[in-house]
């Protein structure tokens, strides 16, 4: 049994900071708690930030963002327009956001940076230690981690939003891939943001319009 808790040490510990970060996240409102808390556990008991991402090190190449922007957010662009246009006969008009810097630099550097920073560099990581990488994917080795802490970050979007915000499971496997592939905390960070930067634009084109799938 002893032998056991050490092996699940990292899976207890990162449900733990959970269980603190959830309740704090939904009081305050402040995307920052999810960074704020694990930063803080890890300099209490003096880890590496190395491979929790906070690194330079790890940024694909031009190519590699163009074919993601190509293959992945065009078609979840193009298939919006589609869905609202032609099956419900909603009228588009290009539109942005009221306030749209600010909705920016909220996503990017907030929601963006700090839920990544949690579930993906963190939960992911230590999940990893215990579950193992067993399976390579587009040049990124995976394992049940990246599972097991995307389920826990579609849970935790139930609170805002009801059922359907599970739906953030699906991009929440990218955003895992991404991590996977890169170990670097700027790339998944960047694309969720972009992502929910882009339905705010679908959804404020869209004229009386709620049909977007909210990404995170």
């Amino acid at each position: 049994m002893g032998r056991l808790l050490v092996a699940w040490k990292p899976v207890v510990e990162a449900v733990s900071l959970l269980t603190i970060a959830l309740p704090l996240a939904l009081w305050s409102h402040l995307p920052a708690v999810w960074i704020l808390v694990p930063l803080l556990y890890l300099w209490v008991t003096k880890r590496d930030l190395d491979p929790y991402g906070i690194t330079l090190r790890g940024i694909p190449s031009a190519r590699f963002h163009l074919v993601l922007l190509v293959g992945v957010f065009l078609p979840y662009l193009v298939g919006h327009y589609v869905f609202g246009v032609w099956y419900l006969g909603r009228r588009f008009s290009l539109r942005f956001p009221d306030e749209f810097p600010q909705l920016v630099l909220e996503h990017l550097l907030g929601v963006g940076l700090a839920e990544e920073f949690f579930f993906r560099a963190y939960m992911q990581t230590e999940f990893d230690r215990v579950a193992g990488l067993r399976w390579s994917f587009l040049g990124a080795r995976i394992g049940p981690g990246l599972l097991w802490a995307n389920a826990l970050f579609a849970f935790c979007h139930v609170f805002n939003g009801g059922p359907a915000r599970l739906i953030v499971f699906f991009p929440g496997l990218l955003y895992g891939w991404l991590w996977a592939r890169t170990h670097n905390l700027v790339v998944p960070a960047f694309y969720h943001g972009l992502s929910n930067i882009l339905m705010s634009v679908m959804l404020a084109s869209f004229r009386n319009s709620v049909i977007g799938l909210p990404l995170g």
